[in-house]
C-alpha cells in the first residue's frame, strides 16, 4: 500500500464520527491537500475546553470565529 493511501486510511479511520459533525477541512501530505480526507469535530464535544495554539499570524482567532 503506497504511503498515500495509508495516510489517508489513517485519517479516515481516526475522524470517523457517530452522529452529527462539523467539517473542518481535509487533510495535506507532502503539500497535497486530498479531497477525500475529512477532518471532522463531533458536535457533541464541541461543550469541552479545547487548546487552539500556533504561532502570531496562523488563524488562531479565526479559527475560533468560525466554530462560534
Amino acid at each position: 500500500m503506497s504511503s498515500k493511501a495509508t495516510f489517508t486510511a489513517h485519517i479516515n479511520e481516526g475522524y470517523t464520527t457517530k452522529g452529527e459533525s462539523i467539517i473542518l477541512g481535509g487533510a495535506i501530505l507532502d503539500g497535497e491537500a486530498l479531497a477525500d480526507t475529512l477532518v471532522r469535530i463531533p458536535l457533541k464535544t464541541l461543550n469541552r475546553h479545547g487548546l487552539i495554539a500556533g504561532a502570531t499570524g496562523t488563524g488562531k482567532t479565526k479559527t475560533i470565529q468560525v466554530l462560534c
